[in-house]
Order: C-alpha cells, then sequence, then structure tokens
C-alpha cells in the first residue's frame, strides 16, 4: 500500500488504522495538542470519522528498539499508514551505533511495515537547538537524517522533511524558534502544532477551520516557514 491508497480510503470513507513509531517525538511529552492529535483532526475535519488512530512512541528508543518491539507496537495493530520518526537517539556516540546500521535498521523497519500491506511515512526531525547539543551528536544527528531522505527515497515511502524547513527558520528567527522548542532536541505545544499543519498539508488535509483563533500563531509561524524555504 501507499499513501495515495491511504488517501483513497480516506475518500471512501473506510475505517483506517494508524500508527506513530518512534522515540521521544512521537510519544507524548507536553500539555496541548501533539502532531500527531493535529493529523487525526485534519482526517476528521477533511474526509469523517473513519480513522482510527494509535500512539506508540517511545522516549529513548533507537531503530534497534523500534526493530525488538515491531511485533507488540506495530504489527499487533495491522496499521494501513505508519508515520516513523527516529534518528535523534541512535545519534547519541553513547548508543554507539554507525550510519549504516542505521540506515540497515530503517531499511528493516520498511519492509516490515511493507510486508503487512502498510505505507510508511518517514519523517525527519524539527531542528534541534546546537547551543543544548553536543557537536558530535548534532553531527551524526545531521547524518542520520540525510539517512533517513535516502532511504524513503529508495524504498519508495513518502517523507515529511520537517528539518528542511526548520533550520533556515531557526537561523532567521531565533527568537520564535525558542519559542517552538522546549529543550535542545523536544518540540513545545506550539512546535507541536506546526508540525501538524505541515502533516496536513502533505495530505491535502484542511486543518482548523472550526477554531481559526487557535491556530493563528501556528499559522503565521507556518508562513515564516514557508518565505525562508522559498528564500532558500
Amino acid at each position: 500500500m501507499n499513501v495515495e491508497s491511504v488517501i483513497e480510503r480516506f475518500r471512501r470513507w473506510q475505517t483506517t488504522r494508524v500508527l506513530a513509531f518512534g522515540s521521544s517525538n512521537t510519544e507524548r511529552r507536553v500539555s496541548g495538542m501533539h502532531w500527531f492529535d493535529g493529523f487525526e483532526l485534519a482526517v476528521v475535519q477533511t474526509h469523517g470519522r473513519m480513522i482510527r488512530c494509535v500512539n506508540t512512541g517511545v522516549g529513548g528508543n533507537t531503530t534497534r528498539e523500534l526493530l525488538a518491539r515491531f511485533e507488540d507496537d506495530a504489527a499487533f495493530y495491522r496499521p494501513h499508514l505508519a508515520f516513523v520518526t527516529i534518528g535523534g537517539n541512535d545519534a547519541n556516540p553513547e548508543r554507539a551505533m554507525d550510519a549504516a546500521e542505521f540506515e540497515r535498521n530503517l531499511r528493516d523497519i520498511h519492509r516490515r511495515f511493507d510486508a503487512l500491506g502498510c505505507a510508511v511515512v518517514f519523517q525527519t526531525y524539527y531542528a534541534p537547538d546546537p547551543a543544548q547539543v553536543g557537536a558530535a551528536h548534532l553531527a551524526a544527528f545531521r547524518e542520520n537524517m540525510e539517512t533517513v531522505r535516502r532511504t524513503a527515497a529508495a524504498c519508495g515511502a513518502d517523507l515529511i522533511d520537517h528539518l528542511r524547513r526548520w533550520e533556515p527558520f531557526r537561523r532567521a528567527h531565533p527568537a520564535v524558534y525558542a519559542g517552538l522548542m522546549i529543550d535542545g532536541f523536544h518540540v513545545s505545544a506550539r512546535g507541536n502544532l506546526v508540525m501538524a499543519l505541515d502533516i496536513a498539508r502533505h495530505f491535502g488535509l484542511q486543518l482548523g477551520a472550526d477554531d481559526p483563533g487557535f491556530w493563528r500563531e501556528a499559522r503565521e509561524i507556518h508562513r515564516l516557514m514557508d518565505a525562508r524555504a522559498s528564500a532558500a
């Protein structure tokens, strides 16, 4: 199955199971709407309530842990679509994972979902704060995000490349960027809303028409990101 098939399921109002599979970027950490909530709401507001969402993000995980718990926390739910967002912990020098292993693990994760007939959307992270992340960790992280891009292309999976938008925005608007983060590697409630807008747009979904005021700030930041991306 590919993402186009999943979107067709939405249009036909077929019950569709969607999984969020990753580490602390996926696990709920802060009060407010999570990016995965935003995706669910966008599907409901655009197509109706046929979607069933399960979040099995676990903080601290690497691709090793995702593979180890795949049967219980992914295959068990028989998803039609899976968001896979991973690579930050894999880049931590303390985890002793080289780039080759990370790529093998990513490909294995995709292979397992593909065998289930499940479409995969890989995501890069938002931009980490270099003032709060060690240089070796940051360099390996950037290499891992390139691997995510390359693996998505090689496997024919979808990619939502948050980092490509967030990094120029971080450089151009550091004060606003700071409000999107709670620490060097994790987004705030505001950051989750901005991610949700990008994910909704990737799927051609409408989001937030029921409460434009709630989304106003996130949309303004989203437009700033658009402007920076266009200028890059």
